[in-house]
């Protein structure tokens, strides 16, 4: 199956599951989409803003698991998509 899903849809993805799963409701950033997907965290946001852009096709397993997440399904318990920011040396 060719996906049907654009790197608009990916993008507006992250707003929804943002609104969804976050508190306060911001967009999920790549890194956390990364980590909802279960994607490389070394190149995985390199893959997700070449989606958004087109340069990149939407596979059928990402596109499966968006329209699960935006249907109300939610990763496994074991995986952790918020991670703090590290704090900043003064």
């Amino acid at each position: 199956m060719k996906s049907m899903m654009t790197g608009d849809d990916v993008r507006a993805a992250r707003a929804k599951l943002g609104q969804m799963w976050k508190p306060g409701g911001a967009a999920l950033t790549a890194q956390e989409l990364v980590r909802a997907l279960g994607l490389s965290e070394d190149h995985g946001t390199d893959h997700v803003y070449n989606m958004e852009k087109g340069k990149s096709a939407v596979s059928g397993t990402i596109e499966m698991l968006l329209r699960i997440y935006l249907a109300g399904g939610v990763p496994p318990d074991d995986v952790v998509i918020f991670r703090e920011a590290p704090k900043r040396a003064r």
